[in-house]
């Protein structure tokens, strides 16, 4: 009995994680224009090497490649501590970097939810999350004005920023607390962000 509770366990685990995979390899944007375009510049570019260094190791005096020949001879006469070689250098390293940074996926348009079964991918976007958060901030007695922050890339945490008309908010911060963590609970994001809920009170 035990084993089996194990063997489920452990398979359970297994579905998530590829769940997730999934998730973060459907829902991430493939870039496939910028991808395309750095295949056919490096195919073009390295076709047109391969065809000179191939025929200059022939021993043929003649440039297969239109215009190689006029290129060749400029740089046969360029030192390489000349101010336009490092230029030129510098330049196609920057293209090079470019394409490189073009071609890799974009973040993921959304937050991704969480969920068992491999063949299903579903995502909230981000306005979205933020404003359930904050409705469900709005539904403790007495907070007047809430908003949210975070539940992005580089922002982990959500930050819920709430305000009441009460001079004694008392216990009311951690009533906000387990209102959003509610929500959260509902909606299931497959990366469950930490809450942090800062409330402001009337003070005169």
């Amino acid at each position: 009995m035990a084993e089996s509770l194990v063997r489920d366990l452990i398979h359970e685990t297994q579905s998530r994680q590829q769940a997730r995979r999934l998730a973060t390899r459907e829902l991430r944007p493939r870039r496939a224009f910028a991808g395309l375009v750095a295949a056919l510049l490096v195919t073009v570019v390295g076709g047109a090497a391969a065809i000179e260094l191939l025929a200059a190791a022939l021993g043929s005096g003649v440039h297969p490649v239109p215009g190689a020949g006029r290129v060749v001879d400029v740089l046969g006469r360029l030192p390489w501590r000349h101010p336009g070689v490092r230029v030129g250098a510098g330049v196609l390293t920057i293209i090079g970097l470019a394409l490189l940074l073009a071609a890799v996926p974009g973040r993921l348009r959304g937050v991704p939810l969480d969920g068992s079964d491999p063949r299903l991918a579903g995502v909230l976007g981000r306005t979205a999350l933020r404003r359930s958060l904050a409705d469900a901030a709005l539904g403790v007695p007495g907070i007047e004005r809430a908003r949210v922050r975070g539940a992005g890339v580089f922002r982990r945490r959500v930050v819920v920023r709430a305000a009441t008309r009460y001079r004694n908010p008392a216990n009311l911060e951690e009533l906000v607390h387990c209102a959003v963590d509610d929500r959260l609970d509902g909606i299931e994001p497959m990366y469950r962000p930490p809450v942090d809920v800062r409330l402001s009170w009337r003070k005169d």
